[in-house]
């Protein structure tokens, strides 16, 4: 089964040339003239010849797509690798175009984008029982996910009076990842709380007593109940106790990319505040979840990465943020944070970044007064502020 859709475009002066030819072959019957005979029987082997090359090309030509996945950030360089393997008749002259999306750009600043995408073409030659990679470099252009979305071969008729067209049948398997780039937000103080909880933190006034991490050299200060008895026999000298710091900690950020049912201006910039809170997250070892109002094809309806910590989650959530596409389809948000508070594992803080419709700030006060502490992200173009979420003055007054 063939990988190439193949089509054939002619032009007409062909069709004139092949009635000519065997005008000519029956004229020099007429006329008795050899060269006349022979250039018609020439003329029209060589309409065979193209018409069966251009029948059977490609046949056997094979587009090794490799399954790939590269991650980058804005700015960086990468490169399409494009192998190709020919085990039918030789390709001459021909020529390899494919098109990409926005999300990285050519080389070749000449090259302009046409309606989001970018085609370029490169000679191609390949021989019998050739393998050939070819290389296209590129440079990141902007958060996303680009793939190679057309992979056609041109090849030229031998009279140069029309081209055959090869065009891969399948979605090509190589991706590029790009991350967003991080805006900075101020005012993240308030991710080190200081409550006492069970999750363990580097840096905390509370200590589980039900995690102890190992023992100490007893000193003055030390309460006479933290004295390890086990420890201090065996090294004959007193031991206090150590046990880890725990804080009540865990995060969960909820962007709202759309205002009514438009995508809102300000994605980008909510996307890349993001991408700056979960870079600190990971550094201070705080564990967060992530919620974006955009349809999901899995089981949960829109997109959405559980709480965790570490280098491992902050990859899942960084690849969530870069695929966000603005084109999309927006699940409602007032749907999300119900989903979210009836079957999703909640979080003591909650983070809001986007559009706050009414029915939104009415969830928020409701989550409020069950004990999460709900907190709004204010973005601009290049910086992001936190601010805590502030309850209406009647229910000020009536607390």
């Amino acid at each position: 089964m063939s990988i190439w859709k193949k089509e054939i475009i002619e032009d007409q002066f062909l069709s004139i040339i092949s009635l000519l030819s065997i005008v000519l072959l029956f004229a020099s019957f007429y006329f008795q003239s050899a060269l006349v005979f022979f250039s018609a029987v020439f003329i029209l082997l060589l309409l065979y010849a193209n018409s069966f090359y251009l029948k059977h090309v490609g046949g056997k030509l094979l587009f090794i797509d490799k399954r790939k996945r590269t991650r980058h950030f804005p700015n960086d360089e990468g490169q399409w690798v494009i192998i190709m393997e020919n085990k039918g008749l030789p390709i001459m002259s021909g020529h390899l175009k494919i098109t990409f999306n926005q999300v990285v750009r050519p080389m070749d600043e000449n090259l302009n984008a046409r309606q989001e995408h970018y085609e370029m073409s490169i000679p191609l030659s390949i021989n019998y029982k050739e393998r050939k990679e070819i290389i296209i470099p590129f440079i990141t252009n902007k958060r996303g996910m680009a793939k190679l979305r057309k992979v056609e071969l041109h090849l030229p008729h031998f009279f140069g009076l029309g081209e055959t067209i090869l065009q891969y049948k399948y979605l090509t398997k190589q991706e590029v990842l790009v991350y967003p780039r991080a805006i900075s937000v101020k005012n993240k103080s308030v991710f080190l709380t200081n409550k006492q909880g069970e999750s363990y933190a580097r840096y905390s006034l509370f200590e589980d007593s039900l995690s102890p991490a190992g023992t100490r050299n007893y000193v003055n200060t030390d309460s006479f109940n933290q004295i390890h008895w086990k420890a201090s026999a065996k090294n004959q000298q007193l031991q206090t106790k150590i046990y880890d710091r725990a804080n009540e900690t865990g995060w969960n950020i909820s962007l709202n990319i759309a205002v009514s049912h438009s995508i809102s201006k300000k994605m980008e910039e909510l996307i890349s505040s993001a991408a700056d809170l979960a870079y600190f997250f990971e550094k201070n070892d705080i564990q967060f979840s992530v919620c974006i109002n955009i349809r999901a094809t899995n089981h949960i309806p829109f997109l959405y990465i559980p709480a965790g910590k570490g280098k491992g989650h902050l990859q899942k959530v960084l690849e969530l943020l870069a695929i966000a596409d603005s084109h999309g389809s927006i699940y409602p948000y007032e749907k999300m944070l119900s989903y979210y508070g009836r079957h999703l594992q909640q979080q003591p803080f909650f983070l809001h970044g986007g559009f706050q419709s009414d029915k939104a700030a009415s969830i928020f006060h409701e989550m409020n007064t069950k004990g999460y502490s709900i907190y709004h992200l204010q973005t601009t173009k290049q910086s992001a502020t936190i601010i805590q979420h502030s309850l209406p003055k009647k229910e000020v007054q009536n607390l």
